[in-house]
């Protein structure tokens, strides 16, 4: 009965058209197919970046990082349930996971409310909310704000390349000693360290970084006071040519035996120390630098703080023909002094004058980075600062000497590949008015009482066509 009054409503309304009743299979055929289309619609997802620049779609950065991937993504987001800012972070999260799921089928996303389950959020040391842990193969990142493609697939790169190898600090010649709690000590940085997350190992000898082909531990030179054994130079020359990274103190090349390092890296070290006459003013020693100038990249980009060096000798590298290397100064101090070759702690400082056949005018680069890419697409780092003491305790605890210093190692150690996804700028973002008032006045008053009264004269005209008719 419902089926026959349904075809006759069709009827009526085709003959109210003046269309006559169609073959009798017709309708039923429709019906059949808006249902197959329902069913496959319900079956399959198809999706359409319709934006003029694609700004809903993956670039292929990302898209390559995807293929990589051979297993399950787990993504648990912390965000509360309440409709304002609980909201905005379920919202922003899946939004930007939803571009990875119709790529990445494998991908899976929870969300939990810090509310309902407060052991679990104590348990995953959740800070703040919209706080993201990200899981692959055993391992897990956390990712928070901002919430963008390029961070996320940055993750997602660390964690298809593993667990970052440990910091192995040399010992037993000098350099500052991680356990040690005095103020030449290191156990300062060694808290910082773990509390950081950052695993780190010492020791006298470097038997195992032969063995450590896949995984290479960053070599961290803290200091040396006495020269390294020609066997252990070899050792450390070796583990750079194979591509490790490197944290070295200098004091000098000659007073650490590592001339062959710096030929091998094409830096030159100053003999002398770099010194501010600016400090006779404080009664501070010239050798105690403060500084502020940090070049905006590598680990001093977005950096402000005040840091202080003592006794620091100054870094430089010259560009060379076919150089692998990417040289980054990175702090430079002594703006208004100089590199003195003659000068000495503990000397009187109002005799010390510009040599302008030996010194050298400042500012003094006193910390420097170098890198560049392997062949795995991973990126091999030297960090070289020019202070001997820079991560003692009496020394690390002054100004952002410990952000710094954190900061530094976290660039060392994340060398694994990044991708960076410009920013597509929106096209017809902005609109051109006229710019006399004339133009102004004319443009508004044509929406304002023009354009509806051209809707007007257009429905007028429309309804005397029909009453003619």
């Amino acid at each position: 009965m419902a089926k026959h009054r349904f075809f006759s409503a069709i009827k009526r309304w085709l003959a109210s058209n003046g269309l006559g009743w169609p073959h009798p299979l017709v309708v039923p055929a429709m019906v059949l197919f808006i249902l197959l289309l329902g069913s496959l619609a319900w079956q399959f997802r198809i999706m359409v970046d319709t934006t003029h620049n694609q700004r809903n779609t993956l670039s292929s950065a990302s898209l390559a990082a995807l293929q990589q991937l051979s297993g399950p993504v787990e993504v648990t987001a912390f965000c509360s349930n309440s409709p304002y800012k609980g909201r905005y972070f379920r919202k922003s999260i899946s939004a930007l996971l939803q571009r990875y799921e119709t790529v990445y089928a494998d991908l899976h996303m929870q969300f939990i409310d810090p509310a309902t389950a407060p052991t679990l959020a104590r348990t995953q040391q959740i800070k703040k909310e919209g706080e993201m842990i990200i899981r692959y193969r055993g391992q897990e990142k956390r990712m928070y704000l901002p919430y963008t493609e390029q961070a996320f697939t940055n993750v997602l790169l660390q964690l298809q390349h593993g667990e970052r190898a440990p910091l192995w600090f040399m010992a037993g010649h000098g350099e500052t000693v991680l356990e040690d709690t005095t103020t030449h000590g290191g156990s300062v940085l060694a808290q910082a360290m773990h509390n950081a997350g950052l695993r780190f190992n010492s020791a006298h000898t470097l038997p195992a970084l032969a063995q450590q082909d896949h995984m290479r531990p960053t070599l961290v030179l803290a200091g040396a006071s006495s020269a390294y054994p020609a066997d252990q130079v070899t050792e450390i020359t070796h583990h750079v040519a194979l591509g490790g990274n490197l944290i070295w103190l200098v004091d000098t090349a000659q007073t650490q035996g590592l001339q062959t390092l710096t030929d091998t890296l094409g830096i030159e070290i100053s003999a002398g120390m770099v010194i501010d006459p600016g400090n006779r003013a404080f009664d501070i020693p010239l050798h105690s630098l403060s500084t502020q100038h940090y070049a905006a990249q590598g680990p001093t980009e977005d950096f402000a703080l005040r840091t202080f060096f003592e006794q620091a000798h100054a870094i430089q590298r010259n560009r060379q023909p076919n150089d692998a290397w990417h040289t980054l100064p990175l702090v430079a101090a002594a703006t208004q002094g100089w590199t003195s070759k003659h000068y000495r702690p503990g000397a009187s400082a109002t005799q010390i004058q510009f040599d302008a056949n030996q010194d050298v005018q400042g500012p003094a680069t006193i910390m420097l980075a170098l890198e560049k890419t392997l062949k795995t697409g991973e990126r091999q780092r030297i960090l070289v600062i020019g202070s001997r003491q820079f991560f003692s305790n009496q020394q690390i605890q002054r100004g952002g000497n410990l952000a710094l210093t954190l900061q530094s190692l976290k660039w060392v150690v994340n060398n694994q590949p990044s991708i960076h996804v410009p920013v597509t700028p929106l096209r017809d973002s902005v609109v051109a008015l006229p710019t006399n008032q004339t133009g102004l006045i004319l443009l508004f008053n044509s929406f304002q009482f023009g354009l509806p009264a051209l809707l007007i004269w257009a429905g007028w005209l429309r309804w005397r066509r029909k009453q003619r008719a």
